[in-house]
């Protein structure tokens, strides 16, 4: 599946080193999608700033170091101190695993057919069955989190859309 871009990416945590590069705490699969020659786009007073990453090194999975174009110092890197950093928000980025539909907890779920559900409450990532939770009209609504229901995911606008098979609101 795939899914729009403008996601998060995750957060610079402090600099490193002197050389202007940054440590980036990333989101969940976040790091597959940073390429160097391509645009980060760092939430600065509010604005979504482009900037160019010229080096990117994965440290783990929820850890990098990357050197920004223009960002040459240890003073220039230390003002992107805890700021949040999105994806190319142009682009359309892979949903490979089941952990990132964690990263949805908090979106508006929708059904093609019946509209707006609710928010998604929780994510339950069982290795069989792996489920939503909607809080869907006061009650607990259990969705299987399979690519087969899910007809888009919206990060910009933080809803996801199911086509949800008939009688499952029911039950």
């Amino acid at each position: 599946m795939w899914v729009p871009g403008g996601a998060k990416a995750g957060n610079i945590s402090k600099p490193k080193g002197l050389q202007g590069k940054v440590n980036l705490i990333l989101c969940p699969e976040a790091g597959k999608h940073i390429e160097t020659d391509n645009p980060l786009f760092i939430n600065l007073d509010g604005q979504r700033v482009p900037f160019f990453v010229e080096e990117y090194d994965q440290l783990t999975a929820d850890m990098a170091v990357i050197k920004f174009e223009f960002i040459e110092d240890l003073e220039a890197a230390r003002k992107l101190t805890g700021c949040e950093v999105y994806l190319d928000s142009t682009q359309e980025y892979p949903l490979e695993k089941s952990s990132d539909y964690a990263t949805l907890i908090g979106y508006q779920a929708n059904d093609q057919k019946l509209g707006y559900l609710g928010p998604v409450t929780d994510y339950i990532d069982h290795k069989m069955n792996p489920v939503f939770l909607i809080d869907y009209n006061g009650d607990e609504l259990i969705v299987p989190a399979v690519d087969q229901i899910i007809d888009q995911i919206d990060h910009k606008g933080k809803a996801i859309h199911f086509v949800l098979p008939e009688g499952l609101t029911s039950l």
